[in-house]
């Protein structure tokens, strides 16, 4: 009741479980388990939103994670994500969401192990990105859809890896066809180079 509750009172939305949404992060789960990682890793996830892609990757059990940090501009999403993901926060914080802007974070404290980006079109510059220390692993996705909240869409996954300089060891496109509406949404996974 207290989730339905907190969903009345703020602007929720639904978009974060669309097809577009699920199938896309079901895509880098499947594909960051096929790098056969062992040992435990901190995932920082940029975009984080409402957690889908924290829950995904913890309840599959497949991926080892040490904890993940989910960060957020949106200071609505952090209560969100925190109850979605509750089973995860109260075991010594494994996962937590947190606010903050994703081009001001600091390494000094902690370095992740892997950085997660599913949302690189909502992102106006790159200062996320040259913040990142050189060698970390990172995995990108980004689309060609046109929307009022999109500031960097790409037309092909060619033109998104040129963007981002990653020493690439995976990328891929999915294309959406719905009766109206189509889009392709592009990823890669890959080390960051100098």
């Amino acid at each position: 009741m207290v989730l339905l509750d907190m969903l009345d009172e703020i602007t929720f939305h639904k978009d974060a479980f669309s097809s577009g949404q699920i199938s896309s992060k079901i895509w880098l789960c499947r594909e960051l388990e096929n790098l056969h990682i062992t040992e435990p890793q901190i995932v920082w996830v940029y975009g984080g939103w409402y957690g889908i892609v924290s829950l995904l990757l913890l309840s599959r059990e497949k991926f080892p994670i040490k904890h993940i940090r989910s960060f957020d501009v949106n200071p609505e999403c952090e209560p969100i994500a925190d109850i979605f993901l509750e089973n995860w926060v109260w075991q010594s914080w494994k996962f937590k969401a947190m606010t903050a802007d994703c081009n001001y974070l600091d390494f000094v404290h902690e370095k992740p192990d892997i950085i997660i980006n599913c949302s690189t079109e909502h992102f106006d510059s790159d200062k996320w990105f040259q913040r990142v220390p050189v060698g970390t692993l990172m995995a990108l996705q980004s689309n060609n859809m046109t929307h009022e909240d999109h500031c960097s869409c790409f037309n092909s996954c060619i033109d998104f890896s040129k963007k981002y300089n990653l020493n690439n060891i995976y990328e891929g496109t999915i294309d959406f066809n719905y009766p109206d509406w189509q889009f392709s949404r592009f990823m890669i996974i890959g080390t960051k180079n100098e």
